[in-house]
């Protein structure tokens, strides 16, 4: 028997970091058509097993020719989302299947609710890298890229309303990330950034203040300036402790189970 896991659907956020775009938005007809169906298989629209509509249909539901459509789903195919097949049609594939790192899948399925479990294994990917990130940066950062994460401290300190802390706070995060100077490190910022954007966002509006994290933050931003590694190791992980104490809050309220 198959369990559903509820959906938690996340609070408004800017543009720029609750709706994330993939790398098709504002593309021409080409990439408007690669978004539709990705959102649509991400968010379940097309359940995992099933054969797409015939391609007659989706063209007439799209308002596309068939080439387009081949494209898209070509594109699609190569993320791991669809498995065409001659004489049989395009089948959803199994999530297991999905390059769910794939910066494209990632803003699709924030766009279209974070579940649970996808929230909870962002925050156990965060729990593994970012301290040992942490650490990397005290002692491989330059003056500028600590410049960088004192930037992000300095706009979290200064945040006026929620919005503009989860924009500050997904800042400090890749400016540390960025500053291990680590080839494989730095474009993993890039590719869970907006991932990241849906899980500071739930664990920021589970509580009544916003800004409690701003001296957990500090803390890292010394360790770091000071080339402390294994204190700063330790500053994140705390941080992110926190964290995930505010995270289990916010699935509790939705109703999703411990």
């Amino acid at each position: 028997m198959m369990i559903e896991t509820p959906t938690l659907r996340l609070p408004s956020l800017p543009m720029n970091v609750c709706m994330p775009s993939s790398t098709y938005s504002g593309r021409k007809l080409h990439g408007q058509v690669v978004q539709e169906l990705g959102r649509r298989v991400v968010g379940g629209g097309y359940a995992a097993g099933a054969l797409l509509p015939n391609e007659d249909l989706l063209c007439q539901e799209l308002q596309v020719s068939r080439s387009a459509l081949r494209e898209a789903v070509k594109v699609l195919a190569a993320k791991g989302l669809l498995e065409p097949r001659p004489r049989i049609g395009t089948r959803v594939r199994e999530r297991a299947q999905w390059n769910l790192l794939d910066p494209d899948i990632l803003a699709w399925r924030c766009a279209t609710g974070a579940d649970a479990e996808f929230l909870r294994h962002l925050s156990e990917l965060r729990e593994i890298i970012e301290p040992a990130a942490a650490a990397l940066a005290a002692t491989s950062r330059s003056a500028e890229q600590l410049a960088a994460i004192a930037d992000a401290l300095g706009a979290m300190r200064d945040a006026a309303d929620l919005d503009q802390w989860v924009v500050a706070d997904l800042a400090f995060h890749t400016a540390v990330l960025r500053a291990t100077n680590n080839p494989l490190l730095m474009p993993l910022a890039a590719i869970i950034g907006s991932a990241l954007a849906s899980l500071l966002g739930v664990s920021a509006r589970s509580s009544t203040d916003f800004k409690r994290g701003l001296p957990d933050h500090q803390k890292v931003f010394e360790a770091i300036a000071s080339g402390d590694g294994p204190s700063a190791l330790h500053r994140m992980a705390g941080l992110l402790a926190d964290t995930r104490a505010l995270i289990k809050q916010a699935l509790k309220a939705s109703g999703a189970p411990p």
